[in-house]
């Protein structure tokens, strides 16, 4: 990637951050404009940053331009079209609307593969065509352009209340995880992780999970704890004489529990949101108890392997020093402690919260654990926030907007 294309990805990783911010401060933005427009910042992340091959790239340009256009005509005519109460008024708007959830599929399909698009468009083809099946699987049918209006210009289907959840909520908390990690946090939580099971039978595995329980707690994704964990664990275990299978099934495990780590989760947590109505911190507080279950289950089964193995905990020279974990988990401790006093003390709402956390974590990106202010580090530093908090936003975003298609919205 050369400096102008990254220049310009940086930049739309700037806009995303700010335009989340921006809706958390800004007081009351109507439905059909901040939903579509967080539809259209996520639209280059997903179909051309993500692109695996040239064709992939090309309908990528096709489909950004595309949907970056129908988001903001939508935004820009909310008034409008509140007006026309989920209705399509001519052939422009029936366009508009199939591409918006054609694009809509693609984007997921890139996100994490077939399953959530093929059942998206099995539900879309009965919503479309169910008046043709004989029998009680049929049903009476809507018009076309009924159908269509609901899932794509109300405040509904595609811009309902689970996007409301990614807009409000998620994406809020994607950028804390991804200041967060740019930083000497996650050092803080290896620190700490090694600090507190470094020294026990089968330790280093046990690490693993202690660091991917911390980190899960704010990336919500098992491949990007996998990424950022195992890339100390799996080394450090395989060096002792793990066998390689266990230390890649400890890691597989333990960063997999991260996806019901509060506060971020999975995106399960959000499809929960949609389909049970409960708002998302009682989501969040219900995981609390399985994630610890879930991580201890896993602590349990190394402990019992490691008995009987004879596994070793990490060599006195990995260990990290004392000064080192005071300091290391200061990056994640005090954002934390700002988050949790912001919710339980002062009362306000999680969003609002974790963005005076994000602040916190801005400032603590200007410093590295020796307390030196180095220019180069510090760019690379909010470079890697920028990319990942664009990166991250548009792959829960994705997955986000083409859940509501594969439920009945229509009915």
């Amino acid at each position: 990637m050369n400096r102008i294309h990254r220049s310009i990805w940086l930049v739309l990783g700037l806009a995303t951050v700010l335009f989340h911010l921006g809706l958390i401060f800004s007081g009351l933005v109507p439905n059909l404009v901040s939903r579509p427009l967080h539809m259209a910042l996520a639209l280059p992340w997903a179909l051309i940053l993500m692109a695996r091959n040239p064709l992939e790239k090309v309908t990528g340009y096709v489909l950004t331009a595309f949907g970056v256009f129908a988001a903001g005509w939508i935004a820009w005519n909310h008034s409008a079209l509140g007006d026309q109460y989920g209705y399509l008024i001519d052939d422009f708007q029936v366009y508009l609307a199939l591409g918006l959830l054609i694009t809509v599929l693609e984007m997921a399909r890139r996100a994490i593969g077939w399953p959530l698009p093929l059942v998206a468009l099995i539900a879309l083809a009965y919503g479309m065509f169910g008046q043709h099946i004989p029998g009680e699987f049929g049903y009476a049918g809507v018009p076309l352009e009924s159908f269509l209006g609901t899932m794509t210009i109300a405040e509904g289907g595609l811009w309902g209340k689970l996007t409301g959840v990614s807009v409000g909520v998620v994406a809020i908390f994607v950028i804390f995880g991804a200041f967060l990690n740019a930083g000497e946090a996650g050092a803080g939580f290896m620190n700490v992780a090694a600090a507190a099971a470094g020294k026990l039978k089968g330790g280093t595995a046990k690490v693993s999970v202690i660091s991917s329980a911390l980190f899960g707690s704010i990336s919500g994704s098992a491949s990007a704890n996998v990424a950022s964990t195992g890339a100390i664990t799996l080394p450090a275990m395989t060096k002792l004489g793990y066998p390689r299978a266990l230390a890649a099934a400890v890691e597989a495990v333990a960063s997999s529990g991260g996806q019901i780590m509060p506060p971020l989760m999975g995106a399960g947590a959000f499809v929960m949101v949609e389909l049970t109505g409960v708002p998302y911190t009682g989501i969040m507080a219900a995981a609390i108890l399985p994630a610890f279950l879930y991580f201890f289950a896993v602590w349990m089964g190394i402990n019992a392997f490691a008995r009987r193995y004879d596994l070793k905990g990490l060599a006195p020279e990995d260990q990290p020093d004392t000064r080192s974990v005071i300091i290391t988990s200061l990056f994640f401790l005090v954002p934390f402690t700002v988050l949790l006093w912001a919710m339980f003390v002062l009362g306000y709402t999680p969003q609002y919260a974790a963005c005076l956390s994000i602040m916190v974590a801005v400032a603590l990106l200007l410093i590295d654990k020796n307390f030196k202010l180095d220019l180069r580090k510090i760019g690379a530093r909010y470079e890697q926030a920028l990319m990942n908090s664009g990166k991250q936003v548009a792959m829960i975003a994705s997955i986000i907007l083409c859940a509501p298609s594969s439920s009945a919205h229509w009915a």
